[in-house]
């Protein structure tokens, strides 16, 4: 749930702190007092558009935090599927700031994130409905979203696009494979040509490394040749070489050997020495032993051969393995085009072997929407009659559609407002008013099914008064029995209802106004119950009729 709100420099906002509780809270106030400037930097904080212009007169920035705690299991996991996780208290906290430059930033739990990041987890955590919030309801393409989740057909559409996906595999391939033979021959002889350029070379693996350790060798062929011989020398090749000292030594210690204790062990261990430094001797003069007699010429071969490769690499790849994995490549792909026909054939079979499964688990996942469609449209409409809306027509309409990864439906919401009139897309009958019920008798069904755990209805009861208001404030009590819910009221009917009560004022301070938020509860909240009954002065008569709406929480 939300549980707190913090509201810096926002229009008249100049610092503004709500703390929220489960259940139905609703917000009152006189008209520009600032109640919707609240729900609009609820929905800043939750990654909706916003500009400069937000910015209180006069202030660099603006500042919304939120803060999320108490939250399931399943948004939780919602959240990390995103890459979200919640500090150690099992809490999310988002804060948003956008500066006078238009620029902002976003940070979740103190990790700066992108803006996309924050509106993707934002859907698992509020949801706002109001005459200007009503996206998701009005746009026909989130319609199936809402009808799936209500009918709970995971089972039906994870058979179909598992179906679904190997059949449009399938298809593609089978595209790539069916060119006219204008373009087969044309991409044969490209491949051929490519092919044969590259075994032309005779290419192996590593040997441009080879090559250019063996070009540096050779151009400074004199200096390895004058210190290895230098070396060699020294160490076993010249009168007083090392090796040589040590034979005097060996013969040296041989001679008092029968005197000098361990003298067999020192002779061996001098001999060992002897022996690895003839090795390292024999070594070092491998790299001059059949050093090339003609450097030059043989510095020409290797610079020719490291062109071809250059040239290679410039067409096929960074390095002679790439280069050969273009070739293997090339040659997989001749394969397949001369062998295409026997293999278009093999797929189409495939094809045709798999059409059967996927039309029946589209049809059973359209059977499934089409009966829980049916099923919604009921539950709706008995919805609809008791928020006073009794000549509305309502209809989740399942149509044919081609096959997508979502099935092969078309799914949207239909009404008709008035009796005679044909059904229509929600978008283009509803008024503001009859959209707000609509939208509310559509949250009732799909409440249970819907894991969104705070929902903010921001003045639902435009256009409606009395015992439909009434009827409205009843509903989001009923949704508020399992989730939180807040809603911006100008009705007395349905603020009565409302477990926790926040007054919004506006007051004019050493020369500016600003927004200030209060929680009423008492005699505080009957007088504001009663302001709303009496519109002008708060009277002993509307001061009763609001203590009976507060006890009396029935129509």
């Amino acid at each position: 749930m939300l549980s707190s709100v913090h509201i810096e420099n926002i229009a008249l906002i100049t610092s503004l702190d709500i703390d929220l509780s489960k259940g139905f809270s609703v917000f009152t106030g006189e008209t520009g007092a600032g109640k919707s400037i609240i729900i609009d930097s609820i929905g800043f904080a939750l990654g909706n558009r916003a500009d400069r212009d937000l910015i209180r007169s006069g202030e660099e920035s603006a500042t919304v935090e939120a803060l999320f705690t108490d939250l399931s299991e399943e948004t939780l996991a919602k959240c990390a599927e995103c890459g979200i996780e919640p500090d150690e208290e099992g809490c999310i906290f988002i804060r948003r700031t956008i500066n006078i430059d238009g620029k902002g930033s976003v940070r979740i739990n103190g990790r700066q994130v992108p803006i996309s990041l924050l509106r993707e987890i934002s859907g698992f955590l509020v949801n706002i409905h109001g005459q200007h919030h009503n996206g998701e309801l009005l746009n026909p393409e989130k319609h199936l979203a809402i009808l799936d989740a209500y009918g709970e057909v995971t089972a039906e559409a994870e058979e179909y696009r598992n179906i679904y996906s190997e059949y449009t595999e399938l298809k593609k391939k089978l595209a790539s494979l069916e060119m006219d033979e204008k373009e087969k021959k044309r991409r044969i002889d490209i491949l051929r040509f490519q092919a044969d350029e590259i075994k032309k070379a005779k290419l192996k693996k590593g040997e441009e490394e080879d090559l250019e350790l063996e070009k540096n060798k050779l151009r400074n062929a004199e200096k390895i040749s004058k210190n290895v011989n230098v070396a060699y020398d020294a160490l076993y090749g010249g009168s007083g070489s090392v090796t040589e000292k040590i034979d005097r030594a060996v013969n040296a210690v041989r001679a008092v050997s029968d005197i000098i204790p361990n003298s067999e062990e020192y002779m061996e261990q001098l001999d060992d020495f002897k022996y690895r430094i003839m090795d390292i001797a024999e070594l070092l003069y491998e790299n001059i032993d059949g050093m090339d007699d003609d450097p030059d010429t043989a510095l020409d071969n290797i610079e020719s051969r490291l062109d071809v490769i250059g040239k290679l690499k410039m067409k096929y790849g960074s390095d002679t393995e790439q280069i050969l994995g273009y070739l293997k490549s090339c040659e997989d792909e001749l394969s397949e085009i001369e062998l295409s026909d026997v293999i278009s054939g093999e797929i189409k079979a495939k094809i045709t072997d798999i059409e059967p499964r996927l039309e029946k688990a589209a049809k059973a996942l359209t059977d499934k929407r089409v009966s829980s469609g049916r099923k919604m449209s009921e539950l709706i409409m008995e919805e609809l009659k008791f928020l006073d809306m009794n000549g509305v027509r309502f209809e989740v309409s399942v149509t044919e559609d081609d096959y997508s990864a979502s099935g092969a439906d078309n799914v949207e919401f239909l009404v008709s407002t008035n009796a005679g009139e044909p059904l229509k897309s929600l978008s283009k009958t509803a008024s503001g008013g009859e959209l707000a019920r609509i939208m509310l008798a559509i949250k009732c069904v799909i409440a249970e099914k819907d894991s969104v755990e705070t929902m903010i209805f921001d003045e639902v009861d435009t256009g409606v008064s009395g015992k439909t208001s009434r009827k409205l404030g009843l509903k989001l009590r009923q949704i508020s029995q399992d989730r939180e819910v807040l809603c911006v009221t100008h009705s007395a009917q349905i603020a009565s209802l409302g477990d926790s009560h926040f007054y919004v004022s506006k007051a004019e301070k050493a020369g500016r106004t600003s927004t200030s938020i209060t929680a009423l509860g008492g005699d505080e909240r009957v007088d504001e119950v009663a302001r709303i009954i009496s519109g002008i002065g708060v009277t002993d008569p509307a001061r009763e009729a609001a203590k009976e709406l507060i006890n009396n929480r029935t129509l």
